[in-house]
C-alpha cells in the first residue's frame, strides 16, 4: 500500500513539473505575443507622429496655389522637383508608410479635367471606427483635391464622424491640417453626437448621419454662390455630390467616374466572401488554403481533410465563428448586392458577370460601362440638382415600399423625379481591407485592378462614355408598365430588412420578391 502511494506521489511530482514547465513556455509565449503587439503599437505610434508633424509643416507654408499644382503633379506620377514639391511627396510617403495604400495607376493624364463637376465637387463621408482605411483615405483624397482645384474645380470636404473608438478621428485632424494648407474648404465634425437610439432602425439611423454629411452643402449657395439649384439661365449650376463610404480607393476611381455626365456613377466593391455566401466547394477551398498556410498542412492533404463528412459541419461553424482568421482565403466576391441593381431592376449577384440582365452581361465582362437602375458600391457621384432643389435626401422606407437601404430609396427616388441618368463602370474596383488589396492587386504585383474574377480590365477611353451615354435608359422595357396615372413603373427585386435587424437573411423565404417602382 505504502509502495502504491509512493509510486502514486511520483507520478503527481513528475505531472506537476510538467505541468510547471508547460506554464512557463505558455507565459513566455504570452510575453512574446504581447512584446510583438507592443511592438506593432509602437511603431504605428512613430508613424502617426511623422505623419501628422509633416501636415504640421505643410499647414505653415502659405503658397496653397503652388501646393495645390504639386499634388495635381504626383497624382499624375509627373516629377515635380520644386522644394514645395518635395515637401508635398515627404507628406504622400510618410503616408504610404503609415498604412496600407492603393498604388496609383499609370495613364492618369487621360481624363478630362477642366468642368467635370458641373459647378462644384461636394466630397462626402462618413466615418467611424475606421483608422485602418485612414491612411489610404488621405492619401487618395489630397491627390483628388489637387487635381480638382488645380484644374478649375472648386471642391468642399465634409466629414460626418461619431462613435469611433480608434485613431479616426485623430487621422481626420491631419486631414484638416493639409486641406487648411490647401486652402480647400472643408467641414470636418468629429465626435458627432448622432449615435443609433435604443430601437431606432439601422436604415433610419443610416440615413441620418448620411445626410448629417451633406449639412454643409446647402449653406455653399448663400455663402459662395456654388451649390445652387439652377435657374432659368443658369441650366446646370449645382455641382455633384461625391459620396465615399470607408473603403479603399483611388483617386484616379474618382477622376475615372467623373468623366460620365450621369445623375449617379459608381463602380464595383469587392470583399472577401461571407461564409453563408459560399458554396460547398468555394467552402473547402478556402479552409484547405488556410490549413495550408497557416498550419503548414500539406495542400492535397489539407484538401482532403476539409472533405471528411464528420468534419464538414464542424469546419463550416468553425468558418462562421472565426471569419477574420479565414477572410484572406476566401473568393473576392461583390459586397453590395442589396443595393445594387442592373438596368432590368434585378439584384447584382455576388459573382461575375454580377448583373442579370443579357445584353449588361456582355459588356461588363468585356470590362465596359452599362446603364443601371441603381448603385451605390462604396463610392458615388452624384448629381448635387435634386438635393439643392431640396426634392431628394436619404430616408428609410415608407409604409408599402420595399425595406431597402437609405441607398436604394435614393435611386428609386431619383428615378421618380427624373434623374434616370445612372451608369456602373465596372473598371472602378474598391475593397475594405488588406485581403481584398492582395486578391484585387495580386499582392501588389500589379498597379491595376487585374483580380476581379471573370472580368476583363480597360484603360479609359472617352468614347466609352460617349457610347454608354447614348445607350437606351429604359434598356429592357419587358418588366415596364404604364400605371393608372400614365406614368412608367418597372419591377424591381426587393430584399426586405426585417424590422429591427442589422443585415437581410437573403435565404430566409419571402425575404426576396418584387416591388414596383414609379419612373418619371
Amino acid at each position: 500500500m505504502l509502495l502504491r502511494f509512493r509510486v502514486r506521489r511520483s507520478r503527481l511530482q513528475r505531472l506537476g513539473a510538467a505541468g510547471s514547465r508547460i506554464g512557463v513556455v505558455l507565459l513566455f509565449l504570452v510575453a512574446i505575443r504581447h512584446l510583438y503587439q507592443g511592438g506593432k503599437l509602437s511603431s504605428a505610434d512613430a508613424n502617426f507622429r511623422a505623419v501628422k508633424a509633416s501636415a504640421q509643416s505643410l499647414s505653415t507654408i502659405q503658397d496653397s496655389a503652388g501646393l495645390r499644382e504639386c499634388f495635381a503633379l504626383l497624382a499624375d506620377r509627373k516629377d515635380a522637383g520644386s522644394d514645395l514639391c518635395i515637401r508635398a511627396n515627404n507628406f504622400l510617403s510618410r503616408l504610404h508608410a503609415a498604412g496600407l495604400n492603393i498604388p496609383l495607376p499609370p495613364g492618369g493624364n487621360v481624363f478630362e479635367r477642366h468642368g467635370i463637376c458641373a459647378g462644384a465637387c461636394f466630397i462626402a463621408t462618413n466615418l467611424r471606427d475606421a483608422e485602418q482605411v485612414m491612411p489610404n483615405y488621405i492619401y487618395h483624397l489630397l491627390l483628388t483635391v489637387g487635381l480638382l482645384t488645380h484644374y478649375g474645380n472648386p471642391a468642399f470636404v465634409s466629414v460626418y464622424e461619431s462613435g469611433s473608438k480608434d485613431r479616426t478621428a485623430d487621422w481626420l485632424q491631419v486631414l484638416g491640417d493639409v486641406l487648411d494648407a490647401l486652402s480647400v474648404p472643408h467641414r470636418l465634425e468629429l465626435g458627432g453626437s448622432i449615435q443609433r437610439e435604443k430601437g431606432e432602425d439601422r436604415i433610419h439611423f443610416l440615413a441620418r448621419v448620411r445626410s448629417a454629411a451633406l449639412v454643409p452643402l446647402f449653406e455653399q449657395c448663400n455663402a459662395t454662390g456654388q451649390f445652387c439649384a439652377p435657374s432659368n439661365d443658369k441650366s446646370n449650376s449645382s455641382g455633384r455630390i461625391i459620396f465615399l463610404n470607408d473603403v479603399l480607393f483611388s483617386a484616379a476611381d474618382i477622376m475615372r467616374l467623373l468623366q460620365y455626365p450621369a445623375d449617379l456613377v459608381c463602380g464595383l466593391d469587392l470583399g472577401m466572401a461571407a461564409e453563408p455566401d459560399m458554396t460547398e466547394q468555394e467552402h473547402h477551398a478556402t479552409v484547405a488554403a488556410y490549413l495550408h498556410a497557416k498550419w503548414l498542412m500539406p495542400q492535397h492533404l489539407a484538401i482532403q481533410f476539409t472533405r471528411l463528412s464528420l468534419l464538414s459541419k464542424w469546419w463550416r461553424k468553425y468558418h462562421h465563428k472565426r471569419k477574420p482568421l479565414l477572410r484572406e482565403f476566401g473568393p473576392l466576391f461583390f459586397y453590395d448586392k442589396w443595393v445594387a441593381r442592373d438596368i432590368s431592376g434585378r439584384m447584382f449577384t455576388n459573382r461575375s458577370p454580377y448583373v442579370v440582365y443579357q445584353p449588361s452581361v456582355d459588356r461588363v465582362t468585356a470590362g465596359r460601362p452599362v446603364r443601371v437602375h441603381c448603385c451605390w458600391n462604396g463610392l458615388a457621384i452624384i448629381n448635387a440638382e435634386p438635393f439643392v432643389r431640396k426634392v431628394l435626401g436619404f430616408r428609410e422606407h415608407r409604409e408599402g415600399e420595399c425595406a431597402a437601404s437609405e441607398c436604394s430609396l435614393l435611386c428609386d427616388d431619383m428615378w421618380r423625379l427624373g434623374y434616370d441618368n445612372m451608369v456602373m463602370d465596372p473598371n472602378v474596383r474598391v475593397t475594405y481591407d488588406l485581403a481584398g488589396v492582395n486578391k484585387l492587386f495580386h499582392a501588389f504585383s500589379s498597379e491595376l485592378p487585374l483580380g476581379a474574377p471573370g472580368l476583363v480590365y480597360i484603360p479609359f477611353r472617352q468614347e466609352e462614355v460617349r457610347d454608354v451615354m447614348s445607350l437606351p435608359k429604359h434598356d429592357d422595357i419587358s418588366r415596364e408598365s404604364s400605371n393608372p396615372d400614365g406614368h412608367r413603373t418597372r419591377e424591381v427585386d426587393c430584399c426586405d430588412l426585417k424590422k429591427g435587424a442589422n443585415m437581410v437573411e437573403f435565404r430566409d423565404p419571402g425575404v426576396c420578391h418584387t416591388s414596383v417602382v414609379t419612373l418619371n
